[in-house]
């Protein structure tokens, strides 16, 4: 099983894209899973940790094998697969909540970096001009709630800070364009291409050895 996470709207925006494409998913395979996450530092991770320890407690369904953060990156023209989350906030915008950490540590005695679980360079490889939207590999998710967020679950997951008693699943954080319904001839992707693009990431993870 796959759970996707995608975030609200968040810097006066009506929408997210990430949501917006996720929930598409949603409608074509009513076998994944999806939660909403709050654009807040802390409570993102707290919305997704929860839902996992909640899934490994319970019997039915399976807790998920594979968990896919998306994230929206204004003016991305790709989807980007984040390689590494740093342990740094430095929110140029407040967040939702109105926190805006400058130059902070995510945890204070962490490490510098976690690199993502799912096999990123492989799944961009397979992928290569196969998909409506290019697909690449990024070595910086930021240093909004996106990267904090994946830096948060990852280190959760290493650290079985759940409590786990099955294997942790496999983690990736995703970037998508910041497309709009209304979006025309503005050069950023539609979200049919993204969500097909996305669609083909998912089906990747899993013909990747």
């Amino acid at each position: 099983m796959i759970l996707l996470a995608a975030f609200e709207p968040f810097g006066g925006a009506a929408v997210n894209a990430s949501l917006l494409v996720a929930r598409r998913l949603i409608e074509d395979d009513p076998a994944l899973g999806l939660i909403a996450l709050p654009v807040a530092r802390g409570q993102a991770e707290r919305v997704l940790l929860g839902a996992l320890a909640e899934c490994a407690r319970a019997e039915t369904p399976p807790p998920p094998t594979v968990v896919l953060a998306l994230g929206e990156a204004r003016g991305a023209t790709d989807v980007r697969l984040e390689k590494v989350a740093v342990n740094w906030d430095d929110f140029r915008i407040p967040d939702n909540a109105g926190s805006q950490p400058r130059d902070q540590p995510i945890r204070a005695d962490g490490p510098a970096a976690y690199f993502a679980t799912l096999p990123v360079s492989q799944v961009a490889a397979r992928l290569a001009g196969k998909t409506p939207v290019p697909v690449v590999v990024s070595l910086s998710a930021g240093s909004f709630v996106c990267n904090h967020l994946a830096y948060a679950v990852l280190d959760a997951l290493a650290t079985n800070a759940l409590g786990l008693s099955v294997p942790p699943p496999v983690f990736g954080f995703i970037h998508v364009p910041a497309a709009r319904p209304e979006d025309t001839g503005s050069g950023v992707p539609s979200l049919d291409d993204i969500a097909a693009t996305v669609r083909a990431v998912v089906d990747a993870v899993f013909a990747t050895p």
